[in-house]
């Protein structure tokens, strides 16, 4: 989003170089990434905090960063030539604030993430939760010692004497025994979503299998 910041009229007590620097703790804070940042203001003597906070917003968190020195009028028209029509800005020329554009932007974005929200309850294919017979994959302890995980690797360890001594074709169906068992106690195979809100997606036989084996390779070392 494109954030702005309206300082004209504000003091240097009202805003120094400790402020500059929680304001910035504060975006970074947001739950959304600003794309840029405008701030307006028509006291020469913020230059210096202004100064600190654009070099902040610039190495810490990349956001193009414009500063607007002048009157109400003179920074809407700098604004204006960056496509930011004086009808969204929320301030009138006397410091009144402009409520309601700004609650119809909160109700859009209420209403967006409603949407969103419904959207992901109605998808079937989403697993918030991991069974404790299920097999997750990913890397490191907190999946090694997952139950579903462990009691895979109890599978695994029954045959893998046998695993080691047999042929490819012979392998497979080893792999392929462990699979089912697993799936006939009602394990599923799982891995997160691409986006972690989405919680955990099953993976295909093939790809399961291919984790079985690796497993049985890796036991075996």
């Amino acid at each position: 989003i494109v954030g702005i910041a309206h300082m004209v009229g504000l003091s240097e007590k009202k805003f120094n170089n400790t402020v500059a620097f929680r304001s910035m703790k504060l975006i970074e804070a947001m739950p959304f990434r600003y794309a840029a940042l405008h701030i307006c203001y028509d006291n020469p003597n913020l230059r210096g905090p202004i100064g600190m906070l654009q070099l902040i917003a610039n190495v810490q968190n990349r956001v193009r960063f414009r500063a607007h020195f002048g009157t109400f009028v003179e920074c809407q028209y700098q604004l204006m030539t960056f496509g930011l029509n004086q009808d969204i800005f929320p301030i009138d020329p006397v410091g009144n604030v402009k409520p309601a554009r700004f609650m119809e932007m909160l109700r859009d974005r209420i209403q967006t993430e409603a949407d969103i929200e419904q959207a992901r309850r109605n998808d079937s294919s989403r697993i918030e939760y991991p069974r404790s017979v299920d097999v997750l994959f990913g890397r490191g302890k907190a999946y090694n010692d997952f139950n579903g995980n462990i009691l895979m690797y109890a599978h695994i360890d029954r045959y893998k004497g046998r695993y080691q001594t047999t042929s490819k074709d012979e392998k497979t169906l080893i792999a392929e025994t462990v699979l089912l068992t697993i799936k006939e106690s009602g394990g599923r195979f799982l891995k997160r979503s691409k986006d972690p809100m989405d919680g955990w997606v099953t993976v295909t036989d093939t790809v399961a299998r291919e984790k079985i084996s690796h497993c049985f390779r890796t036991r075996l070392k």
